[in-house]
């Protein structure tokens, strides 16, 4: 079997109402389809980042592509393991997207899931986390929770349509204290049965990291993620608070990895395949967790049906995946995969079943969601909120 040629096509989905972070809003999410052709008729799918440029760095690597047996994925690899040193995790981002492809067509070809290549279905269903932010109000009024009472009562919707048991806070987009009475009225509402977490995107100083820490104890937190910047940041607070840390920020790669368990940054490192690389190096990084006893768990970037699939395959296939995964799938209103969204039961999601990701594009909803993303309206990570509100944080600004 040879690769033939390699499609890519970019798509931008809405938000239900937009999200807010401590960087801005994201209103819908913007995501790169990948096609990978082979002259057996087989066609791999794959899914990575929308960001601009993506698609001219994979068709960079389709150019080198072209004749090899797609069933070589480390040689395949090998031969663009320098774009994560010149490009970040954005070049990592495009090599994960066609690498997820190539694994599609391995399993399609072996009439095997992917989840059988990986190690077999060690869990199944896959736990999530209920992914809760701030959001900015809609024309048609859905949205607009900020306030405790409006989270709490957001958080009893999604707990009542998905079954969450752990529900994580989206913190850094008001100041620590009003973080801190959110989680406080969650945990009274719902009391000491669900798991909860807290990711400020590393706004927070050390110094307030360490005081909303000591404020947060008696709430009782599953994790904190990523309270302030950088694995020296981490580091530094790690030594004076007892609730467990968490990373996707700071320990993002190979090259940080060593440093952040030596230094003892971090307690759990949230994977995420779109950016260190790729399915194969999500399980490279699960052994060395393994080694080291570093917790592990799933970041979640906005994904679509495809890039769900995948999650699903790899915290199904990974023992040291203990955590719920993220997701920021009950936000997103539509799906580009045939049959419609991935269905959550008691807070979980069934792993595919059909032969590789075991999922298949609907490419009338793809065309659709084309059209949106080349109309402009793509994905706002950064930017105005509705009414003209500007919401941008330094990392440093608490």
């Amino acid at each position: 079997m040879k690769i033939t040629s390699i499609e890519t096509i970019r798509v931008t989905i809405p938000l239900e109402a937009p999200i807010l972070w401590s960087q801005g809003y994201r209103s819908a999410t913007t995501r790169t389809l990948i096609k990978i052709h082979t002259d057996e008729g087989i066609t791999g799918i794959g899914e990575t980042r929308g960001d601009d440029g993506i698609e001219e760095m994979i068709q960079s690597i389709a150019a080198k592509l072209k004749g090899e047996d797609p069933f070589q994925i480390e040689l395949v690899l090998e031969k663009f393991h320098m774009l994560g040193y010149f490009h970040g995790y954005f070049g990592l981002s495009a090599i994960a997207g066609v690498e997820i492809a190539l694994w599609d067509i391995v399993g399609k070809a072996t009439k095997q899931p992917l989840c059988n290549l990986l190690g077999g279905r060690y869990r199944d269903p896959v736990p999530f986390s209920g992914y809760i932010f701030y959001r900015s109000r809609t024309e048609d009024g859905k949205g607009g929770e900020q306030s405790p009472e409006e989270i709490v009562t957001f958080c009893e919707r999604a707990v009542a349509e998905h079954g969450f048991d752990c529900l994580k806070l989206k913190g850094g987009a008001f100041p620590p204290e009003h973080d801190i009475a959110v989680l406080s009225a969650i945990r009274k509402h719902f009391g000491d049965k669900f798991k909860l977490r807290i990711d400020p995107n590393g706004c927070w100083s050390p110094q307030t990291a360490i005081k909303v820490a000591q404020k947060l104890d008696d709430i009782g937190l599953e994790y904190l993620e990523d309270p302030c910047w950088g694995i020296e940041g981490m580091s530094r607070l790690r030594k004076d608070i007892h609730i467990p840390i968490a990373t996707n920020m700071c320990v993002v790669d190979f090259d940080t990895l060593p440093t952040g368990i030596r230094e003892n940054a971090v307690d759990i490192i949230l994977a995420d395949a779109h950016k260190w690389g790729g399915i194969w190096v999500t399980k490279k990084l699960a052994a060395v967790c393994d080694a080291f006893r570093v917790g592990m768990s799933m970041h979640s970037g906005a994904e679509l049906g495809v890039s769900t699939a995948v999650n699903l395959h790899l915290a199904a296939s990974t023992p040291q995946i203990t955590y719920s995964i993220d997701g920021h799938y009950h936000h997103i209103v539509d799906d580009i995969i045939a049959g419609g969204k991935h269905q959550y039961e008691n807070g979980k999601i069934k792993v595919p079943t059909g032969y590789g990701l075991g999922v298949e594009l609907d490419e009338d909803k793809v065309a659709k969601y084309h059209a949106l993303w080349k109309s402009g309206i793509q994905a706002a990570v950064n930017g105005s909120m509705p009414g003209g509100e500007k919401r941008h944080m330094s990392r440093s600004q608490y």
